[in-house]
This record gives C-alpha cells, structure tokens and sequence, in this order.
C-alpha cells in the first residue's frame, strides 16, 4: 500500500512540474482544445467501446453500470447514423440490457481496424488492457474517481503524457473538473445515458403508495428497517418494493413505485458515487428520487422541486423525505410531472447528443 500511494504521489508530481511548463506556452495551450485533423473530414469514423481487460473482467457482466452507459453511448450514435460497436473478449453481452448494442470480438475488432477504416475508440477503464493494446490512441469517459484518481492514477497521468489520451470526459461536473484541475486541460461533460425509448412514465401502471430500492449492500436491510418504522409511525402506510432482476424487470417495477430511494452510499469516502444512474432513471419513469449527497444527485434534482437530496447519509433524513412527500397528495403528483418533465426536456439521450459530439470530436449535423 506504501508502494502505491507513493507511485501516486510522484505522478501527480510529474503531473503538477508538466503542467507548469505548458503554462509558460500559451500559444501551445490552445492545441489541447483542437479537434484531431480527421475529425475535419466528411467521413465517418467507425467507434468501438470497451471494458475489457481479460478474461476476468472481458467487457459485459450482468448489472455493471458502466457497461450500460458504454452500450447506451453506441446505442446513441447508431441511431445518429454512425457504426459502432461494443467489443468484448468473445463478443458475447451477457444479456440482462432492455437493448443490447452490437458486439465484435476482440480478434474482430483487431481485424477491423487492420482495414484503415477512420475509427474513434472510447473507454471507461484505463486498465482495460485486451482492448487498449490495438488502440494507438483513445477517448476517456471516467466514471469513477474513486479508482481514477487513486489505483488507476499513475496509469491514466502516463496515458497522459504519451499522448495516448485524446479527450477525456466526466461523467458528472466533479469528475470533469478534476480532470481540468489536475491535467490543466479541456475536459468534456458527459452526463448519464438514460434511454428514453425504455425508461418512461406509465401512470396507469404507478402504484401511489409503493416506494422502490436498490440492494446497496450490507446496510440496505437496516436503513429500510428504520425508515419503514419511522413512515409507519407518522401514519403513513407505505410498501417498500426491492427492485431486482434485469433492466426490462427493472424498468417495469420502477414504473409502478412512486418514490426510489436511492440507497447507494458510494464506493468512496471523498467522491462518493459517479452517477446518479438509478435516480435519473427514476426520473424518467415519474418516480419521484430520493437520495443522499452524493457527488451527481444535485446535478439532476432540485431540491424538493422534482425530488429530495439529504443532507447526510441517515436513512431517518429518507423517513423524513418521505413523510414530507406523502404528505399533501398533491405535491407528490406535482413533482412526478416535474421529474417527466424535466427528463424529457433535459435528460434524454437525445439531449446528450451535442455532449457526444463534443467529446469524441464528431459534428452534430
């Protein structure tokens, strides 16, 4: 452990003495905000993304969130006319996503980028290394500080210094801001991929009294406990809903909840969660999110407005959330239209779009 964290400390040395130097040039600062010259041209590249580092992790495992925003991300650009692929060791998914993108192995990926063909490839993993061994150079969508700016580190500042990152982005206004703070260069902003196709309201299915959660680990049975009793004890007859099973269960039991509490209390002490995934997926389905403070939450929801974000990680702060909600009928169904509403207006994957373009260096037309 001393070994690593000493490995980290003369990165972000190097880090700090590089990014001096590139202060004093001024004139050179402005290429880091230029698009690469194939970006320029009329011809679409073709985009790969991937995870995979062996056979261990080899790029699509059931419920990871990282995979689903990748897949969403070559969703998206499919749909905007682009080729893209998600590449996996054997070029199998494991089958649990509402839509699966098309998948290459990593022998079919090598073999397409033999071909000369313009491509782009993105990653969400530095150390994914089956896949960034045939990448000469890649785009970064970080989505976890937890791993980025500790384990992962040392790696990612010599990526950096290689040049073998292009651009990289952050999943939340945290983990872009890091990005420019420590590398003292342009970050993108890529928010959450939620798919609208999938997660949206049906109120015919919505169940006014029932609340859904996530199992968020070993504390998910005591927090319920307290704030079942709490609710119970100010009057309110609730159902408290696990939800569980693959996205197309998920997207069918979130419809019928009310309110998610959003139960995650993050991987980390400093950055807490990446996300909010599952919040913003509530959103869409007009369920209304209740979650702790958390390093994404705030981005999405405004305060009592179209959901609730606690002060402190206290499952009695949820009970009072909720007692708070349930308690003029009214408001509840005002802030599940404002949770549709606002998803539709700002949180779609189509909304994201010029995100995309921005960060893979492709135009929005």
């Amino acid at each position: 452990m001393k070994f690593k964290n000493t490995r980290t400390a003369l990165s972000r040395l190097t880090v700090a003495t590089g990014s001096f130097f590139r202060t004093l040039r001024t004139d050179l600062s402005l290429d880091w905000s230029r698009a690469p010259q194939s970006a320029l041209s009329g011809e679409r590249p073709v985009i790969f993304a991937s995870y995979a580092s062996g056979p261990e992790l080899n790029g699509s495992h059931r419920y990871c969130g990282g995979e689903k925003l990748l897949n969403n991300l070559i969703l998206l650009l499919r749909r905007q006319g682009y080729e893209a692929y998600m590449v996996s060791i054997d070029g199998k998914n494991a089958g649990w996503l509402a839509e699966h993108a098309p998948f290459l192995s990593i022998d079919q990926f090598q073999s397409r980028m033999a071909q000369g063909d313009k491509f782009r490839c993105v990653t969400s993993w530095v150390t994914a290394d089956a896949y960034l061994a045939h990448c000469p150079r890649f785009y970064l969508w970080d989505q976890e500080l937890g791993a980025s700016s500790r384990s992962q580190f040392p790696l990612i500042a010599r990526l950096m210094r290689k040049g073998r990152i292009i651009r990289t982005a952050g999943v939340n206004r945290v983990v872009q801001t890091f990005h420019q703070a420590v590398f003292e260069r342009p970050a993108a902003l890529l928010r959450q991929l939620v798919d609208e196709k999938y997660w949206r309201p049906d109120e015919s299915q919505r169940m006014s009294n029932r609340v859904g959660y996530f199992d968020e680990g070993s504390h998910t049975v005591e927090f319920i406990r307290v704030i079942r009793e709490q609710t119970a004890a100010q009057g309110h007859a609730l159902e408290f809903i696990e939800l569980r099973g693959d996205e197309p269960e998920i997207v069918a039991q979130m419809k019928q909840c009310a309110v998610f509490l959003a139960l995650n209390i993050g991987k980390s002490q400093l950055w807490g969660e990446g996300g909010p995934m599952s919040p913003q997926e509530a959103m869409a389905c007009g369920t209304i999110p209740v979650t702790f403070d958390m390093k994404g939450p705030w981005e999405i929801i405004q305060q009592n407005y179209n959901g609730v974000v606690t002060t402190e990680i206290k499952p009695e702060l949820m009970a009072d959330a909720l007692c708070e909600i349930y308690g003029t009928p009214a408001r509840r169904e005002e802030m599940s239209r404002r949770c549709v509403e606002m998803t539709t207006s700002s949180h779609t994957m189509a909304a994201r779009w010029p995100d995309v373009c921005r960060f893979l260096d492709l135009p929005e037309s």
